[in-house]
């Protein structure tokens, strides 16, 4: 419990650290299809989904023992994201997980200094091998931490990255409520991308902090996030919208796009609906002129015997969408006791 305590305390020290130009984009794709849905950040629920826990480590729980998750996304042009998680656990040490993320970033077309194609390609990939592990502190609080290395593939250039992710989470099923604090992409390079540089890439620090409640009388449970913790400004002046020319509209817009909202509708244990609304994502992404959908998504979960399927569509821009498809696959007959 010290070691919790002071590794917080650490932690709570560094969160006005801000870094600029981040490296290792596979870190920001934390996205299961069940997050992907509720605007792309975890929850603080612990259930039987372990695809939860994948991103949010304190999430995980003897409800996912022996459960297999595996995520595929295909994202824009020819780039895609997966993922392949099975989770266990111990007598007296607690929950385990581990996982294998890669991120194909598609393939690339060599041109001369003329702008003509020289016939030539290349590919540019991540991976990232992680181990997650939980422990209950109350009936209703968890901490979890995982372990991360990083290994990311650019052309001729490569680098190597060790990363932790911390994290608390409180879930009362009784009153209903819940929430959790997440410190992730904590951790420095061990090789550059460029051999002679002294300075490591950084890693995208974020810092989170979300809650829920489900209504008493109505199957439906709503989240709110503040992302970036760490940092105030998010976008810059030039991508606020230009009507906002006062200081009052520049703070709610700032203040805004620190939020992602989202509700679940939960209609049983096998067909739950979802929605997700991120207003950084609208801001970053929208076109002035047309605006559309940007920052919104949904998806659904089935449940159909010893398998469960989350599906997610996310709107980042007017001209394409991402979807996302998880499959979890139970190898246990009987439900364990939490």
């Amino acid at each position: 419990m010290r070691l919790v305590f002071l590794s917080f305390a650490f932690l709570f020290s560094i969160i006005n650290f801000s870094q600029q130009n981040p490296s290792y984009t596979i870190l920001n794709n934390n996205c299961t299809a069940r997050n992907s849905s509720l605007g792309g950040y975890p929850i603080g629920v612990i259930d039987s989904d372990p695809s939860l826990a994948i991103f949010l480590p304190s999430n995980l729980s003897k409800l996912n023992t022996d459960k297999l998750v595996i995520n595929y996304n295909n994202h824009f042009a020819d780039s895609d994201f997966g993922m392949i998680n099975y989770n266990l656990s111990l007598k007296k040490k607690g929950n385990f997980s581990a996982t294998l993320i890669y991120n194909n970033y598609g393939k690339f077309e060599y041109y001369n200094s003329s702008g003509i194609p020289t016939g030539n390609t290349f590919t540019a990939n991540d991976w990232i091998f992680q181990i997650g592990h939980s422990k209950k502190l109350h009936d209703f609080l968890q901490i979890g931490i995982n372990f991360k290395i990083i290994t990311s593939n650019l052309e001729q250039y490569s680098s190597v990255a060790l990363a932790s992710d911390i994290s608390m989470t409180y879930h009362n099923k009784n009153k209903r409520i819940g929430g959790y604090l997440l410190f992730s992409n904590i951790g420095t390079s061990l090789t550059n991308y460029n051999s002679l540089s002294s300075q490591n890439n950084r890693l995208p620090f974020n810092s989170i902090f979300g809650i829920n409640t489900e209504l008493k009388h109505a199957p439906v449970r709503f989240h709110f996030t503040y992302n970036h913790l760490n940092k105030w400004k998010i976008i810059s002046n030039k991508q606020i919208n230009s009507s906002d020319v006062n200081r009052i509209n520049e703070f709610s817009n700032q203040l805004l796009n620190h939020f992602v909202v989202a509700t679940e509708l939960l209609f049983s244990e096998n067909f739950n609906l979802r929605f997700g609304y991120d207003l950084l994502s609208r801001n970053e992404l929208q076109p002035q002129s047309r605006p559309g959908t940007t920052g919104i998504s949904w998806g659904l979960g089935l449940k159909v015997k010893s398998f469960k399927i989350n599906y997610s569509n996310s709107k980042y821009h007017f001209s394409g969408i991402s979807n996302n498809l998880t499959i979890i696959k139970s190898f246990k007959t009987t439900k364990p006791k939490d």
